[in-house]
C-alpha cells in the first residue's frame, strides 16, 4: 500500500490502485457518495430536530394565548364588578345627598316653626338616617296638634 492524496485527504491506496485507474476513481466516488449520504442523514436529523423545537416553541406559546386569554378574561370580570359596585356607590352617595338635604329642609322648617331656641343648636348635628325623618315628622304634627289646642 502507499498513501495516496484526494482532495486533501490521506489514506492508503492498495497497490492495485493507480490514481489514474478506473478502480481508484470508482473508489473516489464511492467515498464522496458515502460522505453525501452521511451528510443527507446530519441534515435530515438537524431538520428534524429544528422542526421539533419549532414544534415546542409554538405550542408553549399555544400556551401563554390561552393563561393570557384566561388571565384577560378574569380581569375583565372584575373590572366589571369594580364598575358596578362604583355605580352603585354612586347612586347611594346621591341618595345620601338628596336625604341630607331634606333633613336640613325638615330642620329648618322645624325651627322657623317651633317656639324653642333649642332646635336650632341642631342644625349643626348632621345625620343621615331615614329614622330621623320620621320622627321630625311626627314631631311637626305633634307640634301643630298642641298649637291648635
Amino acid at each position: 500500500m502507499r498513501p495516496s492524496e484526494v482532495a486533501g485527504i490521506h489514506y492508503l491506496a492498495p497497490d492495485n490502485m493507480s490514481p489514474f485507474s478506473s478502480n481508484f476513481e470508482e473508489h473516489q466516488l464511492s467515498i464522496i457518495d458515502e460522505r453525501k449520504q452521511r451528510r443527507m442523514i446530519s441534515n435530515r436529523e438537524s431538520a428534524r430536530r429544528s422542526r421539533m423545537r419549532k414544534q415546542k416553541h409554538l405550542d408553549e406559546l399555544w400556551s401563554q394565548v390561552v393563561r393570557l386569554r384566561t388571565e384577560n378574561h378574569t380581569l375583565l370580570d372584575k373590572l366589571n364588578h369594580v364598575s358596578e359596585c362604583h355605580d352603585r356607590v354612586l347612586q347611594e352617595n346621591a341618595r345620601l345627598k338628596g336625604e341630607t338635604s331634606d333633613l336640613r329642609q325638615m330642620l329648618s322648617d322645624l325651627q322657623i316653626g317651633s317656639p324653642y331656641s333649642a332646635l336650632r343648636d341642631l342644625e349643626e348635628v348632621t345625620c343621615n338616617t331615614a329614622h330621623l325623618r320620621a320622627e321630625s315628622a311626627n314631631q311637626s304634627i305633634t307640634t301643630s296638634t298642641n298649637l291648635l289646642h
